[in-house]
């Protein structure tokens, strides 16, 4: 079968047949294995039907390219929706992030009517701790006349997660699956200071290493091209500097190098821009390309621009968050180009986006996540190296992955390269804004509801594979027989249980004496302090001899027949002990989600949100608020947002929004004493909420507000230059762009919420006019990007 003038593999074929009868498929396929061709060809069948489809990505940036990639095949007909954008939203063809669709089923389910399917795209992000309930609450919420497209990573779990979705659509899911990537992958692993090897070399260089310094020494005083002996095999010596000439004299170039550190991705491309990967006539052809995108794009920047482009010219960039989303999509579009043929990256350009490599190379398989370093997941792992492999371009992807063998964990780096794909895990933890949503349409019926969620199907698998545990053990406890006494009228079980109890007490007394003594015979103190020692020292011998005279009084004192009786005792206390955990994790797993629902109420009731009749005042406002929907509701009724200017108000929504973190660096502290007392009084009133949570034992709970922003929000809002905002807190550019639209996100949904409050709303535009500005302005960058297709 063709499409497109392209060929189609089994599991495309089989995924159209399944959508021209017009049924929702789950497709489980390797990253770039060619999953868009069903999202394209559900498009045009829906084009053709008259009827509308919704494309959802898990980020912005996904939902950008998309659009930018279909609205150059659709023009017109595609439009966008996603919290900083919005173009063309009644279009036949809407692009939006999985949190915006969830948001319309809530707001209006009426303008999904005339939708035939909706396209989930990297589904496995319901598998995500912070917003894989979005994914939950599309499927079980979404009206019953649509049909899901839903293309993911592997997913070893599929069945399970299809035989979910049945049981919430209530209709025939098809699950298409394909383990074979139409590039095959060779996987390496880049032995620092030996060379390039696999997990088998690893093991016999770690077995080969003494951990001391003479082992350092000796190896500092050879030769850098002199090979080591490892169990006789000769490994050629690189250093680590010298893996990326071995992969373009391998003609393995372009190369994703993936970096988890943004100081390490531009240091890398730095050092690596003392050599050149293009010839004259492309180092000519990419400079005049990125001039001319940087005009497009509006990039001012001298200063940095300058320094990128001498990056540029030797074919080298890098690619993070922190840089400018305009300077990012330069980069994204120079590397579609082919010219790019080194680009050092963070992890969040393997989510999605379409730009694959010959050659991924990993800087390091350990990261840190934000609370600890740790390694890959084996997901993660094959989410970045799936970008190997141009499909009808490279005969094999090559996947290359930094190791240090003196420190490496030789099992975390095979379970990572070679094992197993973790399964998908359901997160479903529902928001404030979402409870209220389904306890206005379902009232105290939401508990029925939510036992539809995914962690409900799995919880109720792993209750009966609970139960199933606790019949077992039951049985073994049922065929150990309690030992007998061989003393007439003694219950021996009771004996022993009594009789071991007296020996542990005396194992613990014998250690607090220990204690005892050693401060004894501590030179020094006070007089009365050494005397009051003494006395309880004499206090714990006496206590000592009176246990041991009560066990040696015991029965089992040296009986001929304890130890067999006592390992029985220890047997049947196991299994009892078995049985007493199992049926704690049984009870757990039926009431976590009940109680946790259950104590959000109770708080929303106790905030004024709700009473028995349905949603009160509060309730409605914080319904259609999705993300700090109740921070903003407790300071809108107590008039914040109406008696603050704008200036305030910004500075008021970025102390809500910013996220706090370890490495902050130098920030100017805030001069306005009136803005100071504000955000003190904002925040005593949040902790109130606080309280609340604690009590209800709910996770997680609301965020403190974080100020550290607010002196360069303060300007920014007032109309400051971005290229001055450093001045004010160390961020760089790509972190102030995504905090400032974090808070127009915020403030559009204020917006809606209070429509009918004139005043109000006129102020918030005011508020996103001050903002919403420069570099800042997702939709004139998208409308820039589509000029420069």
């Amino acid at each position: 079968m063709h499409y497109k003038g392209l060929e189609l593999d089994p599991f495309q074929e089989e995924a159209i047949h399944a959508i021209d009868r017009n049924h929702s498929v789950l497709v489980s396929a390797p990253t770039g294995a060619g999953k868009t061709v069903l999202a394209e060809y559900g498009i045009e069948k829906c084009m053709e039907m008259g009827r509308r489809v919704i494309y959802t990505a898990p980020i912005k940036a996904l939902s950008n390219q998309k659009y930018r990639d279909f609205y150059q095949v659709y023009g017109d007909q595609v439009g966008i929706v996603t919290g900083d954008v919005v173009l063309n939203q009644f279009a036949p063809v809407l692009l939006m992030t999985t949190e915006i669709f969830r948001n319309t089923i809530f707001d209006d389910i009426t303008r999904l009517d005339d939708v035939e399917y909706v396209i989930f795209d990297e589904i496995h992000y319901i598998n995500d701790i912070e917003r894989g309930t979005v994914w939950e609450e599309s499927i079980i919420f979404a009206p019953q006349n649509i049909k899901f497209i839903c293309l993911s990573a592997t997913i070893p779990n599929i069945n399970q997660f299809a035989e979910w979705m049945r049981s919430v659509r209530e209709v025939e899911i098809d699950v298409i699956e394909e383990l074979e990537r139409p590039v095959p992958l060779e996987h390496h692993l880049y032995l620092e200071g030996y060379g390039i090897g696999d997990l088998e070399t690893l093991q016999r260089i770690q077995e080969s290493i003494i951990y001391d310094d003479s082992y350092h020494s000796a190896d500092d005083n050879r030769h850098d091209t002199e090979p080591d002996r490892v169990d006789g095999e000769a490994l050629h010596r690189l250093t680590n500097v010298d893996l990326i000439p071995y992969v373009q004299n391998q003609n393995q170039l372009p190369c994703l190098y993936f970096c988890f550190s943004r100081k390490v991705c531009e240091q890398n491309a730095a050092y690596y821009a003392k050599r050149t990967f293009l010839t004259p006539e492309q180092r000519k052809e990419i400079l005049h390309l990125f001039d001319l995108l940087c005009t497009q794009f509006s990039i001012r920047d001298e200063r940095n621009i300058q320094a990128f482009r001498h990056l540029v010219s030797k074919g080298v960039a890098y690619h993070h968050a922190g840089m400018l989303p305009t300077l990012k999509e330069v980069v994204e579009r120079l590397f579609t180009s082919g010219l790019i043929q080194l680009l050092f990256t963070t992890e969040t350009f393997a989510v999605g986006i379409n730009m694959p490599a010959c050659t991924v190379i990993f800087e390091s398989l350990e990261k840190y996540d934000g609370i600890n370093f740790r390694y890959l997941k084996a997901r993660e792992y094959h989410q970045m190296s799936g970008r190997a492999g141009r499909r009808g371009i490279d005969p094999i992807g090559y996947v290359y992955a930094r190791v240090f063998p003196k420190f490496a964990h030789v099992g975390s780096v095979q379970r990572i390269t070679s094992g197993k794909i973790e399964p998908i895990e359901s997160q479903f933890n529902l928001s404030y804004s979402s409870i209220l949503n389904l306890y206005d349409n379902y009232g105290d019926a939401i508990y029925d509801v939510c036992t539809q969620s995914l962690n409900n199907f799995q919880n109720l698998e792993r209750v009966r594979k609970t139960e199933t545990q606790i019949q077992h053990t039951a049985a073994t406890l049922n065929q150990l027989s309690k030992p007998t006494c061989i003393h007439d009228g003694v219950e021996a079980f009771d004996q022993i249980g009594g009789y071991n109890n007296l020996r542990n007490r005396i194992t613990e007394q014998r250690k607090l004496l220990k204690i005892e003594r050693r401060a004894l015979k501590r030179k020094g103190g006070k007089r009365k302090r050494k005397k009051d020692l003494r006395q309880k020292f004499i206090r714990s011998e006496r206590q000592l001899r009176q246990i041991e005279t009560t066990k040696n009084k015991n029965l089992c004192h040296n009986c001929e027949q304890f130890k067999i009786c006592n390992h029985s005792h220890r047997k049947i206390i196991q299994a009892e002990n078995r049985i007493e955990r199992l049926q704690d994790r049984k009870t757990l797993l039926e009431s976590y989600q009940r109680k946790q629902i259950t104590s959000r109420l109770k708080i929303l009731k106790e905030l004024g949100y709700i009473d028995g009749s349905g949603l009160l005042p509060r309730g409605k406002i914080a319904s259609q608020i999705y993300g700090y929907e109740i921070q903003v509701t407790q300071l809108l009724f107590k008039g914040f947002f109406e008696n603050l200017g704008e200036d305030e108000i910004n500075v008021l929504a970025m102390a809500i929004v910013c996220e706090d973190r370890k490495d902050w660096g130098y920030y100017r502290k805030l001069e306005d004493k009136k803005i100071r007392r504000l955000l003190r009084t904002a925040d005593r009133e949040i902790e109130s909420i606080r309280i609340y949570e604690e009590q209800y034992q709910v996770d997680p709970v609301t965020p403190k507000l974080v100020t550290k922003m607010s002196t360069a929000m303060l300007a920014w809002s007032q109309g400051c230059e971005f290229e001055t905002l450093p001045q004010y807190v160390n961020l760089a550019d790509g972190d102030f762009v995504r905090a400032f639209r974090l808070v127009i996100d915020l403030l559009r949904q204020v917006r809606r919420a209070a429509v009918g409050h004139n005043a109000l709303l006129d102020k918030v535009d005011r508020c996103l006019d001050k903002i919403n500005r420069d570099v800042v302005d997702a939709e004139r960058q998208l409308r820039a990007g589509q000029d420069a297709l």
